[in-house]
């Protein structure tokens, strides 16, 4: 993932926001496209996080991104029937591949941040929906992984 200035920059991330509204949407619509890609740019912030900080902070920071993805997959029913889609959504699609949970979580990542900064690819939710997951699972494995297992038993 590129650390480009749209990422925390708010002027800049506000507009790659804004560049998801539909076209012929009306303020309802608007709305429901800020809030989804408001949540979703905040979800990259934390998966960049927990790729970047230093080793011990890593369980806290990853536990926070499985949280952020966790709230946002609660809120998808709602934002689905907003738009007028299906939920659940019966999508075979492809996870982000990887071996290990920081390769998961960079592939998952990177997926989320090339289709924030590709507002004229409309992506339905239920497609969305498969990378926000797996950005969490991605966290929930880097904080399993970190885990003291010995202890715990």
């Amino acid at each position: 993932m590129d650390l480009l200035p749209e990422l925390y920059d708010p002027r800049s991330s506000r507009a790659l926001v804004r560049a998801h509204r539909p076209h012929a949407g009306g303020a309802a619509s608007d709305v429901v496209s800020d809030a989804v890609w408001s949540d979703v740019l905040g979800l990259v912030r934390w998966a960049q996080a927990t790729l970047c900080c230093s080793g011990e902070m890593v369980p806290g920071v990853a536990w926070r991104t499985a949280a952020a993805s966790a709230v946002l997959l609660r809120r998808w029913p709602a934002f689905c029937d907003e738009r007028g889609e299906c939920w659940p959504v019966p999508l075979d699609l492809p996870v982000p591949g990887g071996t290990t949970p920081r390769e998961r979580l960079r592939a998952a990542a990177d997926r989320l941040w090339s289709r924030l900064r590709t507002p004229e690819e409309e992506v339905p939710l239920g497609v969305l929906a498969v990378d926000v997951d797996a950005v969490g699972a991605a966290a929930v494995g880097l904080v399993a992984e970190g885990a003291d297992w010995e202890r715990m038993g």
